[in-house]
């Protein structure tokens, strides 16, 4: 059942360190980055690597992610400047900005995609949710005026994490809770699951993330659609429920209808053309991004030159709109891998959903799933492949998911491989 090479007590130090790695992800810990490079080292050092290669190959996802990696390589051979690219957070370079997003980090897909079993995702899921649990702590703690952190506010009360990825957090939080709810025997843990579920259903609304919030209204008509039985009377209660739960949110949470109120007015002057609002200026943005992909369809201008390519465009077909070069990237992760490394990048993405949506993934589908749609919502807002945080969750938690899909397929017929993931470690 399990291959662990010449020196199988790594495998034991491997684990803890997966679970680590999860455990650290809601609090943004620095320690992320070379615990990649860690893990990737003693499982080379674990040996059996003939073995691990064999399984590899055979696994689409990992060239996926290989082939995405690359492609973003080669970008920097047609980029016209090394220093004209969204290349934040890792100085100016395009060369530094591959290696510190798309180098190093990537060391854990191998990993992920040949050890996990079934066990090992119990641990690592149950401890993503400890760690959100005790955020949530904090997150009330600061909303309640109990503790403040230097980054939060009672008005944003985000603990540890911009309130983008918060929210897509909290959404996915959510639904291995109710995951685990439906199947949960013990009264005891059930209970549990349902009052933390609820409780991070309401820290969603306390803080400023609409991404999260509109992706908790599709995860919850998935959710409903995969555990009870379909029909337009279970639609309509669905999206009846929904609805109460947005309207109670919206009159009870300052911070939800402050911004429910900013979104209307933004919608309402980019009706009337004026785009100096935060949606605004991603749709400019946005405009300029398809001026680009027109000039360059097949390659993009290359990740370090991309962001000098927009402000070309910008400055040719729309002078009067300067402000959109404030913006840090291009909020929406497809166009930005367009624009930065051409048409194959942006089809691999393309790719990468239709395997989660497409794939049965057995024991993990109902994960897989609530992952990928919240993660889709994600790419369609936000660029997480320009943040350490954002590479970190998408490589983890995808090779962590293709991985399981792995185990199930290899021991499709053992009785543990049926066995529903509800246990918390």
């Amino acid at each position: 059942m399990h291959d662990f090479g010449r020196h199988p007590a790594l495998r034991k130090y491997i684990n803890y360190l997966l679970i680590l790695f999860a455990f650290s992800l809601p609090f943004k810990f620095f320690l992320m980055n070379g615990l990649a490079v860690i893990i990737f080292a003693l499982w080379i050092f674990e040996g059996n690597l003939r073995t691990k290669w064999h399984r590899l190959k055979q696994m689409p996802i990992f060239w996926l992610l290989s082939l995405f990696s690359l492609i973003t390589l080669l970008s920097i051979t047609w980029s016209q400047t090394l220093y004209g690219g969204y290349t934040n957070g890792s100085g100016t370079n395009a060369v530094s900005f591959w290696f510190a997003k798309f180098g190093y980090k990537f060391l854990i897909v191998p990993v992920l995609l040949t050890i996990v079993d079934t066990k090992l995702l119990r641990q690592i899921i149950s401890a993503f949710l400890t760690a959100m649990f005790i955020s949530e702590i904090v997150s009330y703690g600061i909303f309640f005026h109990l503790w403040s952190l230097p980054k939060a506010s009672p008005e944003d009360p985000t603990p540890f994490l911009h309130h983008t990825y918060y929210s897509i957090f909290l959404v996915f939080t959510i639904f291995i809770l109710l995951v685990r709810f439906a199947h949960e025997e013990r009264r005891s843990l059930k209970l549990f699951y349902l009052l933390f579920a609820l409780s991070a259903t309401a820290n969603l609304f306390l803080n400023g993330g609409r991404t999260g919030q509109l992706a908790f209204i599709f995860t919850a008509l998935y959710f409903v659609r995969h555990h009870y039985h379909f029909s337009y009377k279970t639609l309509f209660a669905t999206l009846l429920a929904l609805g109460l739960l947005y309207l109670v949110a919206y009159r009870v949470s300052p911070i939800f209808q402050q911004r429910m109120h900013y979104t209307k007015e933004s919608f309402e002057k980019l009706l009337h053309g004026e785009m100096q609002t935060s949606f605004g200026q991603r749709v400019a943005v946005w405009l300029a991004a398809f001026e680009v992909i027109k000039a360059h369809p097949l390659e993009g201008a290359g990740i370090g030159a991309s962001k000098t390519a927009i402000q070309k465009m910008q400055q040719k077909h729309f002078p009067n709109r300067a402000y959109m070069m404030h913006l840090r990237h291009l909020h929406n992760q497809f166009l930005q891998a367009w624009v930065d490394s051409g048409i194959i990048a942006f089809l691999l993405l393309l790719w990468l959903f239709y395997l989660f949506f497409h794939e049965d993934f057995g024991i993990c589908d109902p994960y897989a799933k609530i992952y990928a749609i919240s993660l889709l919502f994600l790419f369609m807002t936000d660029t997480p492949f320009h943040f350490n945080l954002g590479v970190n969750y998408v490589i983890f938690f995808t090779a962590l998911l293709f991985g399981c899909k792995a185990y199930y397929k290899k021991n499709a017929h053992s009785p543990e491989s049926k066995r529903p993931i509800r246990d918390a470690g």
